[in-house]
């Protein structure tokens, strides 16, 4: 899928160092770039992560409502921040 990213009043999908189709930016500026979209990857895993580790066991934990079940979710969601950290800004 082919992602943009906003970034000084236009979007952009990532970028090579060796680009020529935008001379204006610097190297910073495609650096920069690549950043937002890492960190866009970093929060589609997260998100996709949880719906398909931890809402089921969630949902285990809503039918059951033992502790053990509700540890299993509390563990899971714990694992998939560790996983999958939420990026800082660039």
């Amino acid at each position: 899928m082919l992602r943009t990213v906003p970034y000084k009043d236009r979007y952009y999908g990532r970028l090579s160092y060796q680009n020529d189709s935008y001379p204006n930016l610097t190297e910073q500026d495609i650096k920069i770039i690549n950043q937002l979209h890492d960190n866009q990857d970093v929060i589609e895993n997260r998100r996709l992560a949880y719906r398909l580790e931890s809402d089921p066991l969630f949902l285990e934990w809503q039918y059951d409502q033992s502790s053990e079940k509700e540890q299993a979710w509390r563990d899971k969601v714990a694992e998939i921040k560790i996983r999958y950290p939420l990026p800082t800004a660039p």
